[in-house]
């Protein structure tokens, strides 16, 4: 075992000895003067056990079978104590105790009416905790909600009520929903690291750097969430309604709003590093518990990391990613809308059509593309999420050292008018400044807990 391997278990071990202790210190202060266990007195412990999951309605019926911050224990006939160390495997979606350091005490102060002060310590949270269904626990954001999925296939929340539980329990998710949607990327602060794919996956120098801002959620709660689509345009901006000329400087949706993370929602391109990182800052700007931002260079690469390991993908697909993405040298079916995109000396991208069943008339050789609204076909969906191989590149945070005379930004993902094996998701392209648009480049919104 390595290092890795053996600080994850010590903090494991230290878990389960918490939990462990708790019982045992409710059990103890249950004896009566004759040394028997008070059924009551054990009954009134056991449940003011904090990370307790289910409250007894009778301790006297033992073997008393009880769940502490995630652990199963069982209390004897004589008040014997034994558990297990593998945390308790709740089906995906059941909300469990909040594990130990996401909940903050807050001590109230009471009296009683013979005067006596009482001091009551409850914890509070940004999060609820529910079960990935695989003995791993997800921190939810007060005011979202989970919607489906597991810890092997990607757990998904909305900020819509609406959304809550539809899917349950399952691993596929499906995208008949109201809110904005974001999928859980589980790691530890060990895990949290930039991959260097090699100098064929990169035309610049990069910012290798991890910033400690990055790893406070990283260490708190375990994983990161990240938008299920590409960040969609705005509901408050109007489609363009005649082609549009790539010029490298073209303006038509470099303007303020508000994201959207949903599906069949065209995608935000024609904006520049500067805008794409106000609006996505600007999602959840007045949200007590979360905030959002672009999505780091750490964060995709930990993405892609989960994708393989999680997925039936390889580390071969994401250097080339034809066989999960829309790019110009593949045709994939698709239900949405679509916008064909042309060379005439210059790109140009046409308006979108109406939505429809069909398979994209991408062409390398004649260089024609369709792109496609958000999350509008299947082949490119992993780990619940989408369009994150092709579609439209996507601005990340990475600092880029293309040239010193200007600043410059990797955006990340590959494009549907490049072909795969050139710019695949795992390519890092660095050669545009921060005030470049693309009717190929887009963004995704990064969600943080407060």
């Amino acid at each position: 075992m390595d290092c890795f391997g053996r600080a994850q278990q010590a903090a494991e071990e230290s878990r389960y000895r918490n939990a462990e202790e708790k019982v045992k210190l409710a059990v103890m202060g249950s004896y009566g003067t004759d040394g028997n266990l008070d059924n009551e007195l054990l009954k009134e412990n056991v449940n003011s056990i904090d990370g307790l999951k289910e409250k007894v309605a009778d301790a006297s019926n033992r073997p008393l079978n009880i769940i502490v911050d995630g652990y199963p224990f069982t209390i004897g006939e004589l008040g014997e104590v034994t558990g297990e160390r593998e945390l308790a495997k709740g089906n995906a979606g059941e909300e469990v105790p909040l594990k130990e350091g996401w909940g903050e005490d807050s001590v109230r102060y009471y009296k009683t009416e013979d005067g006596t002060e009482i001091k009551e310590i409850t914890k509070e949270a940004s999060v609820t905790a529910i079960s990935g269904g695989n003995g791993d626990i997800v921190p939810v954001p007060k005011q979202f909600y989970y919607v489906g999925g597991t810890t092997t296939s990607g757990v998904v929340i909305s900020d819509n009520e609406a959304d809550k539980d539809k899917y349950k329990g399952q691993e596929d998710v499906g995208k008949d929903l109201q809110g904005n949607q974001f999928v859980w990327i589980p790691c530890i602060e060990k895990e949290y690291v930039k991959t260097d794919w090699g100098n064929t996956y990169q035309n610049a120098n990069w910012d290798n750097n991890i910033y400690t801002s990055e790893k406070i959620q990283i260490q708190k709660y375990g994983g990161f969430y990240v938008g299920r689509y590409e960040a969609g345009l705005a509901d408050t901006i109007e489609e363009y309604t005649e082609a549009q000329k790539h010029t490298g400087s073209n303006q038509v949706y470099n303007l303020k709003g508000i994201p959207q993370s949903k599906s069949g929602v065209i995608p935000w391109s024609f904006i520049d590093y500067i805008t794409s990182k106000a609006n996505a800052e600007n999602m959840y700007s007045n949200n007590k518990y979360v905030s959002s931002g672009l999505i780091t260079g750490t964060q995709w690469d930990v993405m892609l990391n989960t994708i393989v390991n999680k997925t039936d993908l390889d580390i071969s697909d994401l250097k080339d990613s034809s066989k999960w993405g829309n790019y110009r040298n593949n045709s994939i079916e698709y239900n949405g809308r679509k916008a064909n995109a042309y060379l005439n000396g210059n790109w140009y991208l046409e308006k979108f059509e109406n939505e429809e069943k069909g398979t994209t008339t991408n062409n390398e050789n004649i260089y024609q593309a369709d792109l496609l609204t958000t999350g509008a076909s299947e082949t490119t969906e992993k780990y619940n999420i989408y369009d994150v191989a092709g579609n439209v590149w996507e601005w990340t945070e990475e600092d880029s050292h293309y040239s010193i005379s200007e600043q410059y930004r990797v955006f990340r993902g590959g494009t549907f008018i490049d072909p795969s094996g050139t710019w695949p998701a795992c390519f890092r392209q660095g050669s545009c400044t921060v005030n470049s648009t693309s009717p190929d480049v887009g963004f995704r919104v990064s969600l943080y807990i407060k």
